[in-house]
């Protein structure tokens, strides 16, 4: 480091070292003043009862409407003003003369409310400024004609400033505040252009002294404000702070000297706005380091500037999450918004800094740095729940801060399948200590880290790309951690009784729909890898497609048998979206419906998809079961449905690979197929007693007829026409002469019987 680097720091430390006690003594001599002016206040009190009991008649006042409390604010009396004494012999309120007029006291204070503003602030606020730039285009003027020397327009600078402070002093004694803050305002602003002028435009001082001075405007600043109770003055003085570093560059870097500069202009305007609970000012220094950090990183940061970039970013990060709670945690006093912001947005910053600085070269120490992080908000957590309590808005942004840090941190210090697991763990642990410490923040981060790792496994697809050993390998280990984290995220939310809030029940279901798709998906993914990468031969595509049909009739019909057993009818719905997603995978797999077998139904192509036909059956009975009527006849017409297609397609098949029939034999005994069908549905639905199978049948015999008079007269050979219409002939006359026959027994309906 320079000479003239450590000078400068052992300037400001002195600096800091006078201007601590300072305000220190200005505090306590604030603090006693106070204190002197309350007990003169509970004295009055004390004297007017007295006075009452004396005998003194007390007039009793006029009904007045109410005087709005806005309206009083905005007449700006300071709390330095004098008091009027009160007398003990002094009446209570006042009566006014007869025949006197009142003027209504809410369109009174209403109209000064506006005017107060106006005459006091805002004119003043303009004038000052008007002043200075008057006084600037006079110097201008006196420097272009050469009136006064560079020494001497800077000492009629440092003059109209200390003037201006005089008077704003005066006018403070005599309780006008918003003149002591303008004037006093404008003084400090004059005393920085002094700075300013002196090393940028005159040379008269160089950059050491500049900033030294600087810094002790600053300081005087900072001690008005904070002695006289005035955030306009030290929000002055913190642009002013921010502003001499730019203002009095050189272009040069000097990282160590800008950013201890700064760190000090923040412990003091913050240790300022401690004492004041100035929020707006904490915020303002943010702001500004922040902006001066990005303005130096931007302009000179290099691999070699990488100590200096983290040892101030960790300082800052420190120092803005500390400071602002440290006035909550001392006085057990809940945060302000603005509070709240500043810790969101310190987090924010800080995470983006070490990111800029350590993720390309240093990624896994960024993960770690980033955990640090979020451990540092976890333990602030813990000692503000300890001092101040259960703050829902305090604590749940310190929670909802630690816990999106770690959240981050996986995928910064994880790859490959290690981010999806670290994610899922991470949910089931939320959940769990969103349960243990009653935090519903908790809660929903863990549902929200388990989304995020059903999106990591997503991410990662194809499941498998070269040969491997089915289940037993790394992928499907991967999704089964995942799933067996959001199981048992589900059991601990649906066993927390007491803590349940009204919408738990939503985590919960939204926890076992996540698990129960990952596991469909899963076995979905790995069923179609093992036929397409371990698998390529000429036929794969028919095997994949009957073991995923297959696959689709066990999920829906196990979970219909599930939901059925434990009396949650109300997620049925889940089993027909499975149902859904079967039918989609059976249709797609009929374009590969070709497998060169002699066997009739007997094979590898026929048999898984009438499994899902009987999957289809069996929901349609549990369906019927619950009471859910239109849903289980919608499952049996499906039922019969994809049974009739499937009975073409293989009779069809059956057809081109046996050398029993031929293939127009086998077109024309789809027919014959189609009016049996029929027939059995018929006579199912009479010895049920169901309307709807009964129908389905005759649906059926008329799709059997349309097909024999369309298709088959048209295509096939005499003799095949024969076998086609006679099958169909004789089974439709047996189907009229059994309905005939016993549906007058059939479909009597006994008493007290309902159909199914």
């Amino acid at each position: 480091m320079r000479g003239g680097d450590m000078v400068f720091m052992g300037l400001i430390i002195l600096l800091l070292a006078v201007v601590g006690p300072i305000c220190g003594i200005i505090a306590l001599l604030r603090v006693r003043d106070l204190g002197r002016r309350i007990r003169g206040l509970e004295h009055h009190l004390r004297a007017a009862p007295f006075a009452v009991r004396a005998g003194e008649r007390v007039p009793s006042p006029s009904p007045t409407p109410p005087v709005p409390e806005e309206s009083l604010a905005a007449l700006e009396i300071p709390e330095s003003s004098p008091r009027p004494a009160v007398a003990p012999d002094a009446p209570l309120m006042a009566v006014p003369a007869p025949g006197q007029e009142e003027i209504p006291p809410a369109s009174a204070h209403s109209r000064l409310s506006f005017e107060v503003r106006l005459g006091t602030r805002w004119l003043n606020w303009v004038g000052i400024v008007m002043t200075l730039i008057g006084v600037g285009f006079f110097l201008k003027y006196a420097y272009d004609n050469a009136w006064i020397g560079p020494q001497g327009r800077l000492a009629i600078g440092a003059l109209l400033g200390m003037v201006a402070l005089g008077l704003g002093e005066r006018f403070r004694r005599r309780g006008w505040s918003i003149l002591f803050q303008v004037l006093t305002g404008g003084g400090i602003a004059t005393f920085y252009l002094c700075v300013f002028f002196s090393f940028q435009v005159y040379h008269l001082a160089d950059q050491t002294l500049s900033m030294v001075l600087a810094t002790l405007v600053t300081g005087l600043a900072v001690v008005m404000a904070v002695a006289h109770d005035a955030a306009s003055i030290g929000i002055l003085a913190v642009l002013g702070g921010f502003l001499s570093p730019v203002l009095l560059s050189t272009g040069t870097n000097h990282p160590y000297a800008l950013f201890t500069y700064i760190a000090i202009l923040d412990l003091v305007a913050m240790g300022a706005a401690y004492f004041r609970r100035w929020r707006a000012l904490d915020l303002l220094c943010f702001l500004g380091t922040a902006v001066m950090y990005q303005g130096w990183y931007d302009r000179f940061y290099g691999p070699d500037q990488m100590t200096p970039a983290l040892i101030y970013i960790s300082l800052f990060y420190l120092m803005f999450l500390l400071i602002p709670t440290l006035h909550g945690l001392v006085r057990r006093l809940p945060e302000t918004r603005e509070g709240l912001a500043l810790i969101v947005l310190n987090a924010a910053i800080s995470f983006l800094s070490y990111y800029n600085v350590l993720f390309r070269e240093y990624r896994y120490t960024l993960g770690f740095v980033v955990l640090g992080q979020a451990l540092l908000v976890l333990t602030l957590f813990r000692v503000w729940l300890k001092r101040v309590g259960r703050d829902t808005n305090t604590s749940a942004s310190l929670l909802t801060i630690a816990l999106a840090l770690i959240t981050i941190a996986v995928p910064i210090q994880l790859k490959l399948y290690g981010t999806p697991i670290a994610w899922s763990m991470e949910g089931a642990l939320f959940i769990f200590l969103g349960i243990r410490f009653r935090q519903i923040i908790c809660k929903v981060a863990g549902t929200a880290a388990l989304l995020l790792a059903a999106g990591g496994l997503a991410s990662r697809l194809p499941l498998h790309r070269e040969l491997f050993v089915p289940v037993f390998n790394v992928p499907f280990g991967s999704w089964t951690f995942a799933i067996a984290m959001a199981v048992t995220s589900a059991v601990l939310l649906a066993r927390d009784e007491e803590g349940a809030e009204p919408w738990q029940p939503r985590l919960t279901g939204a926890t076992s729909l996540l698990a129960f798709a990952l596991t469909c998906a899963l076995l979905h993914l790995e069923v179609s890898c093992f036929w397409t990468v371990n698998h390529p031969t000429h036929h794969f595509h028919t095997y994949e497609a009957s073991s995923l049909v297959a696959l689709w009739s066990l999920i829906a019909g196990g979970a219909a048998t599930l939901l059925d057993r434990r009396g949650l009818s109300e997620w049925m719905p889940l089993s027909w979206v499975c149902f859904g997603i079967g039918s989609l995978v059976l249709f797609q797999g009929l374009g590969s419906y070709g497998l060169p077998s002699s066997w009739l139904a007997v094979n590898a192509t026929f048999a898984p998809k009438a499994l899902f036909v009987l999957s289809l059956w069996w929901s349609a009975h549990l369906a019927r079961k619950n009471g859910l009527q239109l849903p289980a006849d919608l499952l049996t017409v499906a039922g019969h449905a994809v049974l009739a297609l499937l009975l073409a397609f293989e009779l069809e098949r059956w057809g081109r690979h046996s050398q029993l029939v031929t293939p127009k034999m086998g077109m024309s005994l789809i027919s014959a197929a189609w009016a049996l069908q029929a027939f059995a549905v018929i006579w199912l639905g009479l010895v049920r007693r169901s309307s709807l199978l009964r129908y389905l049948g005759f649906v059926i015999f008329f799709l059997t007829v349309g097909k024999t008079v369309f298709v088959d007269t048209s295509e096939l050979e005499n003799v095949y026409r024969i076998v086609s219409f006679a099958a169909c002939g004789v089974l439709l006359v047996g189907a009229g002469y059994f309905y005939q026959r016993y549906s007058a027994v059939l479909l009597q309906e006994p008493e007290g019987a309902q159909r199914e």
